[in-house]
């Protein structure tokens, strides 16, 4: 006979009722343990990246743009330091999502210049796509002009600046042009061409009379605000009994833009200028006389000194007919606005530039040769 199927094992609940086990054989139980601890880890991780991915998406697409922002690249700037610059600025919201980006996406290096078109909370595939574009190109090209330039070099600097502006377009543009303060029938610009840093746009590059009236533009600006124009009435007795013409307080500041080291001592340089106007004595500057032979040099020959020439301030007395270079605002206003001082000399005291300044020939071969002996020039 088939054996019988045992009855499933019973227990008393001590009531008077029984139940029955429900254990099942072969460690079914167990097999049910195991499935809840690997299932819930796994949920739990699968949440963990769906939020991590969640975040990063919003990271990666932040939602509503802001403003636009200026945005640029210095030359040899690395991936994470462009990262780095575009968190600052809010363009993305996280610079370590956005380098892990562009190594998912490619497309660096990304070329040095200024950017246009990004916004506070950019998507950084937006982001991505501007910066490969790479920067648009400039509108304007900047033109330098320093304080102290002679027309001359003027002339070099701008043709080797623009490559395409006509030499004899220069010329003529120089020669053609004729600021208010010039003086009747000069064709002289000498100190006129204001010194500073120009726009140029793009149509006008090569343009010489476009760069030249641009130039005179800004030296009317700075005149007029300076009061050059008001230059007699407002140095009125401070060369004694000579009176100063506008022109003649610009020729002033371009001795001081060629003397002044530091602008504390401008105005103390005008002082002496105007006090020996005012003794009928040579201004005895050197400056003038590098100016006269169109050399650039530190020290001056005897035949130097005698040329004879009437920017040679050393031999003639009074101004030079023209202004020496283009001088600053500072200078200029130093020309108007003279220190008070009986000063009659100046000499180097120190290689930053200073000048001591006295009223004495004695006291000036003294500083010169202090200054001698400490080297200082």
């Amino acid at each position: 006979m088939p054996a019988a199927t045992p009855a499933p094992a019973t227990a008393n609940d001590g009531n008077g009722g029984e139940f029955v086990s429900v254990k099942g054989g072969g460690g079914s139980g167990g097999g049910g343990r195991w499935a809840l601890l690997i299932g819930v880890p796994l949920i739990v991780i699968a949440l963990f990246i769906a939020a991590a991915g969640f975040w990063v998406k919003g990271k990666i697409d932040p939602g509503s743009q802001g403003e636009e922002v200026a945005f640029s690249i210095a030359k040899g700037a690395t991936t994470s330091q462009i990262a780095t610059s575009l968190a600052e600025k809010k363009i993305v919201s996280s610079a370590t999502v956005f380098e892990w980006y562009v190594k998912w996406k490619g497309g660096d290096p990304f070329q040095a210049g200024k950017y246009e078109g990004l916004r506070v909370n950019s998507p950084m595939g937006e982001v991505v796509d501007i910066l490969k574009a790479g920067p648009p190109p400039p509108t304007t090209v900047s033109f330098l002009v320093r304080e102290g330039l002679w027309v001359s070099e003027f002339k070099k600097l701008a043709l080797e600046k623009f490559p395409t502006m006509d030499p004899a377009a220069l010329d003529a543009a120089l020669k053609n042009t004729h600021p208010s303060l010039q003086p009747a029938g000069s064709t002289n610009i000498e100190g006129f061409l204001f010194p500073a840093t120009y726009e140029i746009a793009q149509q006008d590059v090569g343009n010489a009379q476009k760069l030249i009236d641009q130039m005179i533009a800004a030296f009317d600006r700075v005149s007029q605000a300076e009061g050059l124009p008001d230059a007699t009435a407002k140095l009125k007795g401070v060369a004694g009994t000579k009176s100063i013409s506008p022109y003649e307080a610009l020729i002033v500041a371009s001795l001081v833009e060629s003397e002044a080291k530091v602008d504390e001592d401008r105005a103390k340089i005008a002082r002496v200028i105007y006090n020996r106007l005012a003794r009928g004595e040579t201004l005895g500057i050197d400056a003038s006389v590098l100016y006269a032979i169109q050399q650039r040099k530190t020290n001056l020959t005897n035949t130097d000194l005698k040329v004879d020439s009437p920017y040679n301030t050393r031999l003639k007395k009074g101004l030079p007919p023209a202004p020496i270079n283009s001088p600053g605002q500072e200078s200029i206003n130093a020309a108007l606005n003279p220190a008070p001082g009986d000063w009659l000399f100046y000499v180097l005291t120190d290689k930053d530039g200073r000048h001591y300044f006295t009223n004495n020939l004695t006291d000036f071969n003294r500083a010169v040769a202090d200054a001698k002996a400490r080297g200082v020039f």
